[in-house]
């Protein structure tokens, strides 16, 4: 067995068919969106919540899905979480997150890509594969500096 404090905690969701993840330390909040407070996300990828203004990354547009469906009657949630120099954004989900747990060794850095038509491997810094009860996910970690101030 191996000793739990060894386990790095990570905040998973989905985005088009990729499972994407930031560790828990750079997690805020998690925010359900009831369709009646939906209809405040403007257009211009920002999202007051409180005295603070929170820049939303689109995730779904940069996967190459469809932008993320806002209808009314489908509630989603807001992944509110930092990057390096401690700016507020915001990451939309359509189901809630799950919290996982992954040892270090199962995690592998990504080095950053020059093709540019890959916007996945751009977003990513390092990638964890699990294998249970013979499905194998592949967790893709996201890189908050690398997204937020594109190169």
């Amino acid at each position: 067995m191996h000793n739990e404090s060894q386990l790095d905690k990570f905040l998973v969701f989905k985005i088009a068919d990729y499972l994407l993840a930031l560790p828990i330390t750079d997690v805020l909040k998690v925010i359900n969106f009831s369709s009646a407070n939906s209809k405040s996300l403007p257009t211009m990828g920002l999202v007051q919540i409180g005295q603070y203004i929170i820049k939303i990354l689109d995730l779904h547009q940069h996967l190459g899905s469809d932008t993320f469906p806002h209808s009314s009657d489908h509630p989603f949630f807001l992944v509110v979480a930092h990057h390096s120099q401690q700016e507020l954004c915001g990451i939309l989900i359509d189901e809630p997150p799950d919290i996982v747990e992954l040892l270090p060794e199962t995690i592998r850095f990504l080095p950053r890509s020059s093709n540019h038509s890959k916007p996945l491997i751009e977003m990513v810094s390092h990638v964890a594969v699990l294998s249970e009860q013979e499905v194998v996910k592949t967790i893709f970690l996201l890189d908050l500096k690398r997204i937020a101030e594109p190169v």
